[in-house]
């Protein structure tokens, strides 16, 4: 019937030769697609990670010649494309790193009533055996994640990409927080080619950086990604072990070896996230989260598109007065690299017929960080990831899709919208509700243990708003334990640095600051600089009680109105509302150090994973050989930090340090 339904389509200009029997045909082929179709919408989740405000080009105004090279830089057609034909969250807020934004977008909490903060890569190893059950860092075993919910609601889950929201046990990953499968890693960031820690000198696990952390799992296999799965994924070759890739996936000691672009990390996202929508029984609903790791560093792309940003910055013909550094240009490239895989999955839903009843749903986990490390900016807001500026809280957002009501199309959104948010407005368009039972059961037994209780749902369903434009958040929200927002007035108190203004074309070949100026050495920050000079080279800004700021009238951040004594009033007021708001936060302790189990845990399994009650987690994962040597190797490098504590700073200063490259590189203005 589709066959002869699509022939009489090509013969409407004629229609003496198909008439009645084409129309009902078609007709007939309508309904039976709309049978077909579940009555709740297809969710396509994609999360950018450090994504800034100007990295989306529909962003970027050309009023100067800074902003028109800014401009010609910054390449997101399939993005930009999606912006206009959806609605765009022009209030859009999270915290200002990842990891608590990811575990407030996942419990549906404030990042405050989640997670304790600091989820770096040696602190989710951290536990605390006398609370199992928010002794982790990540999201407290008994909450009901997002994936679950979805799954009442009789929704298929799927991620894939990056996880950074806990993975101590079995509970804190996707799989305990509702996906049926996941493709990705747990971690902040890894290697985009070696999938371990690669070049990253700045940090040193108390595993000694020996796995990789890249994971699938599904109901019969949990484990590391195997060299079957990664040629099925399009990585044919094998690595060339114990040598770190430079940025665009080439041994460091012999360019010209290079492993086949489909190795790039996001290449065998995509073909997973494809292949998940290819295979989908398209009656039942589909919940799909691509969290990519672009553009977070450790800055990486595949050379093929190095030159094709070159060629379309060329083609721009916007005059290039500002050289490219390094990683400005791997960043503009990434982002390039980031559109085309959106635009790509975006086809695929097209393709299986989908995408009409599909809600996409696109966001960055939190600004981009602005340090030399990353190279990357928020223009023109203030700051960048790790700050409470604008640059760090307020992100790129935007729904779009079949899904969108057309009459809500190419509209913007100008009420407050929180990360955590999704939760309920995701519960609310699947028909079920959004309140946690599950944690709600489990504050009974914490509270007879005398342990921390959990949270209630902080979440707001929003559909409505965005459609109608309406605020649900007039009342104070509070965006981290320093900063309290009540519209459109926000409170900022305490010291945070990456405190200025990136120009449009940043960095260039003389910047020399801010600088991430630390080491992470067995869990334990190391300064680079002493304290003074850290503060002075990382643009630290000290609010003490509150700067003031009314960010409707000034985005930028220009005018502090604390010192203002017709704003005295509010600011004792959101002052005390701040306070109130911190006494409500999650109170947990968790472990000292982190736990060297997380390590023995992955000499047996061979990759980063669950350590804590995960012995019946893992599935189908062979035995290693070399386990027993890694253990012994972890082992007595414990013993040894624990002797003598001076290795810490040892191991920071005269073996991480002196590795360390030039974050600013200037490029010639030719091809690489």
């Amino acid at each position: 019937m589709a066959r002869r339904a699509l022939a009489c389509c090509l013969l409407l200009a004629k229609p003496d030769r198909c008439g009645a029997e084409c129309a009902v045909d078609l007709l007939q082929r309508k309904l039976d697609l709309e049978l077909s179709a579940p009555s709740v919408p297809h969710v396509l989740m994609i999360v950018a990670d450090d994504l800034g405000w100007a990295d989306l080009r529909s962003r970027r105004r050309a009023e100067t010649a800074q902003e028109a090279q800014g401009w010609a830089e910054t390449h997101t057609p399939n993005l930009d494309k999606l912006r206009a034909e959806g609605v765009s969250l022009e209030r859009h807020y999270t915290t200002s790193s990842s990891p608590p934004s990811r575990c407030s977008l996942w419990s549906g909490r404030l990042p405050t009533h989640v997670t304790h903060g600091d989820l770096s890569v040696n602190h989710q190893m951290l536990w605390n055996k006398k609370d199992n059950n928010s002794g982790f860092d990540g999201i407290p075993r008994g909450m009901t994640g997002l994936g679950t919910k979805l799954k009442e609601a009789g929704y298929e889950t799927h991620y894939v990409g990056k996880w950074d929201a806990g993975w101590a046990t079995p509970e804190h990953t996707p799989l305990g927080r509702g996906f049926d499968s996941f493709l990705g890693f747990l971690q902040a960031e890894n290697d985009y080619w070696s999938k371990d820690r690669g070049p990253l000198k700045y940090l040193l696990d108390i595993c000694l950086n020996k796995f990789k952390d890249f994971s699938f799992y599904n109901a019969t296999y949990r484990g590391g990604v195997t060299a079957q799965m990664s040629t099925e994924l399009g990585c044919n070759a094998t690595l060339m072990r114990g040598k770190p890739f430079t940025p665009m996936g080439c041994d460091m000691d012999n360019r010209s070896e290079c492993l086949p672009e489909t190795c790039y990390e996001e290449a065998m996202f995509l073909q997973h996230a494809k292949r998940i929508v290819q295979n989908h029984d398209k009656t039942k609903p589909l919940f799909l989260t691509f969290a990519h790791h672009l553009p977070h560093s450790p800055v990486s792309v595949p050379w093929s598109y190095m030159k094709k940003l070159e060629e379309l910055v060329v083609a721009t013909g916007v005059p290039h007065t500002v050289p490219w550094t390094t990683k400005r240009k791997i960043h503009a490239a990434s982002l390039l690299y980031l559109d085309a895989m959106v635009g790509d999955l975006v086809q695929t839903f097209q393709e299986q017929g989908m995408y009409e009843n599909t809600l996409l749903v696109f966001l960055s986990d939190n600004g981009a960080a602005a340090n030399l490390r990353q190279s990357a900016h928020n223009y023109p807001l203030k700051g960048g990831k790790y700050a409470d500026w604008e640059g760090g809280l307020r992100t790129n957002a935007f729904i779009s899709g079949g899904f969108v009501p057309p009459e809500h199309r190419g509209k913007q959104f100008s009420g407050i919208f929180h990360i955590a948010d999704w939760y309920a407005t995701l519960c609310d368009l699947a028909g079920v509700d959004h309140v946690d039972h599950k944690s709600a059961e489990a504050n009974k037994y914490l509270e007879q243990q005398g342990l921390p209780v959990m949270p209630p749902v902080d979440s707001r369903p929003q559909w409505r708003h965005l459609l109608d434009g309406s605020n649900a958040r007039p009342d104070p929200l509070q965006l981290s334990e320093k900063t309290v927002l009540r519209w459109p007035y926000k409170l900022v108190t305490g010291s945070h640095k990456g405190s200025f203004w990136p120009g449009p074309v940043w960095p260039n070949c003389s910047t020399t600051d801010p600088v991430e100026a630390n080491l992470d050495a067995f869990g334990r920050d190391e300064p680079v600089f002493n304290e003074s000079e850290m503060r002075r080279r990382t643009f630290v800004e000290d609010c003490g009680a509150g700067c003031l700021f009314d960010v409707d009238r000034d985005p930028r951040e220009l005018t502090n109105l604390a010192t203002d004594p017709n704003h005295s009033a509010l600011l004792a007021a959101m002052q005390d509302e701040l306070t109130a708001l911190n006494a409500k936060n999650l109170q947990a302790e968790l472990g000292e150090e982190p736990a060297v189990e997380a390590c023995l845990r992955a000499a047996e399994v061979g990759v980063l994973g669950p350590f804590a009650d995960a012995e019946a987690f893992y599935r189908g994962v062979s035995p290693r050989p070399e386990a027993q040597q890694d253990k012994d190797e972890i082992l007595a490098a414990q013993q040894a930090l624990h002797k003598n504590p001076g290795l810490y700073d040892m191991v920071a200063y005269q073996i991480m340090l002196p590795h360390m490259k030039p974050d600013v590189v200037c490029l010639p203005e030719t091809a690489e």
